[in-house]
């Protein structure tokens, strides 16, 4: 560190350091301590975290929201005042692990000059340090062993769903009195949805959350970036590939092919987005979402992942960190299991069970019998429910199939396909469709894109540009009534598909290479 640079402790804000050790010794009745300015803080995606260390070896995390583009100061103030309340009502009623707050301020009003809080050390170490992420080589945890730990999350998931409020909405403290306000769920806040002008409660009713959430959806698809979303081109998932190289293949094949015409922020795929929301207004109350009580609503942590989740050397959880976003909501979309090993993964049904079976174990002996059938039916169905909160807040890469299923539980035996087909070409989506296309970028920004991304890939281009041709991109949402279209069924890609290319791609690279060969049929 050269003389002038400022210590590791201040990459991301400037901060009394005396002051925060201050506060500290004084939240511990006078125990020492120290917190090393040449430690390099711990970053997420919203904050940054030190620690301090007391002379009688116990650690405290100080953490505060990062300044980011994506996120305003402004918001992370809000979600630092509603974890800290939200982990406070947790240690007051309840026995699910969590850290321990001492101290927060969701201001930079304070004598350490920033946004903070103070809690205690998460114990053990994040399950992620164990279970073994996609395409990983190392060995991960066993089926047993995974089990083990959805049985805990099981049992958490019932005594959250004890923890009951007349709104839906995230916690808030005042005076020490815990409030429901404004809902801070990721739907709501995150991918740039924080800034849209849209109701964000608190909710007295499912089918006003769920209105919100809609519209937010609806809303985000019209004006804000869809990044990998496309929705009849779903991102490849490795789960469906025999090896990592063929799905890395399929993943640049996918790419090349949404390169095209800038496919994800294109007026094509934003009217099938607002398609699906506005069909999700009529499909969700068909759904009939099972639930026990919805006059109440539990408390969810929302973001559970492997990195959230604290183990110790065998396996049980020790601690659950990590929650902004917290919120009441409907009690469906708590019994649903959680996504391990991230939040969008969809979990085996070979470790559903061990989670159903948690959940039940956890429920007291005195609740009747037909009360534990009707929760354990309820969690058996939760499928649903998890695809679609996670389509709603677009935190998946097959936004497709994710409604596709809602779309099955509502309207069974219907086309889906066909439905598709009709509102594209109807008078209310076409001048939907040609609102949106006015925001379309220009032609010569797509083609200098394509030209850069192309570069010494000609042959994918090739590919790309003939598969844009047989999908009929533009026809299908064509306006111009002398256009007729030679589909006359949805276009959406497929595992198959990608694998087909690639097979054709490594046929054609040997006929090169060998001439005298001939394609396999």
């Amino acid at each position: 560190m050269s003389p002038n640079s400022a210590p590791e402790i201040f990459t991301y804000a400037d901060f009394d350091l005396q002051a925060l050790c201050r506060r500290a010794r004084t939240l511990r009745q006078g125990v020492s301590c120290v917190c090393n300015p040449d430690q390099q803080p711990n970053s997420g995606s919203f904050n940054w975290a030190i620690f301090i260390t007391f002379e009688d070896g116990i650690r405290w995390v100080f953490r505060s929201p990062h300044h980011r583009t994506f996120m305003p100061i402004e918001l992370g103030m809000k979600l630092l005042a509603s974890e800290a309340a939200t982990l406070r009502y947790l240690k007051a009623h309840s026995d699910v692990p969590v850290p321990e707050v001492y101290d927060y301020c969701a201001s930079s009003e304070n004598d350490i000059g920033i946004p903070f809080i103070i809690m205690s050390e998460a114990s053990g170490r994040p399950l992620s340090k164990f279970w073994k992420s996609a395409g990983s080589s190392q060995p991960g945890l066993d089926i047993p062993s995974k089990a083990k730990v959805l049985t805990q999350l099981g049992a958490i998931t019932w005594k959250l769903s004890q923890l009951r409020f007349d709104k839906i909405g995230s916690i808030f403290e005042e005076d020490g009195i815990f409030k429901i306000q404004e809902c801070l769920s990721r739907g709501h806040v995150l991918h740039g949805r924080y800034d849209l002008d849209i109701s964000r409660g608190p909710f007295t009713s499912e089918t006003k959350f769920y209105k919100s959430l809609i519209s937010t959806f609806s809303e985000h698809a019209e004006i804000l970036q869809l990044s990998h979303h496309c929705f009849v081109a779903p991102v490849p998932i490795l789960e469906d590939y025999q090896s990592i190289t063929q799905y890395r293949t399929a993943v640049d094949l996918w790419s090349d092919f949404v390169t095209i015409g800038c496919k994800t922020d294109s007026s094509e795929n934003r009217l099938d987005y607002i398609i699906a929301g506005d069909t999700l207004h009529d499909i969700i109350p068909r759904l009939q979402l099972p639930a026990i009580d919805r006059k109440t609503f539990p408390l969810c942590h929302a973001d559970l992942s492997v990195n959230n989740i604290y183990v110790d050397d065998n396996y049980n959880i020790t601690c659950i960190i990590d929650w902004a976003f917290a919120s009441s909501i409907p009690e469906s979309l708590l019994l649903a299991a959680p996504g391990l090993p991230q939040y969008r993964d969809e979990i085996s049904l070979e470790l559903l069970a061990p989670f159903i079976n948690g959940f039940i174990t956890a429920m007291p002996g005195s609740i009747e019998e037909k009360l534990i059938a009707k929760y354990r039916e309820t969690l058996e169905h939760s499928q649903v429910s998890w695809r679609l909160s996670r389509l709603l807040n677009l935190d998946s890469i097959n936004d497709y199939d994710l409604f596709a299923t809602a779309w099955h539980s509502a309207r069974p035996g219907e086309d889906m396909g066909k439905y598709f087909l009709q509102r594209r070409r109807s008078p209310h989506y076409t001048q939907v469709y040609l609102d949106v296309k006015q925001e379309d970028q220009p032609p010569s920004k797509i083609q200098k894109d394509e030209k850069d991304y192309f570069q010494n890939k000609d042959l994918r281009k090739t590919i790309a540009k003939k598969l844009t041709l047989m999908s009929e991109w533009k026809t299908q949402y064509a306006v111009d009534n002398a256009a007729k279209p030679l589909r006359r069924d949805m276009f959406v890609t497929s595992p198959a598909l990608w694998k087909w290319i690639e097979q054709f791609m490594q046929e054609w690279t040997d006929m090169v290479d060998t001439p005298t060969k001939e394609l396999r049929p």
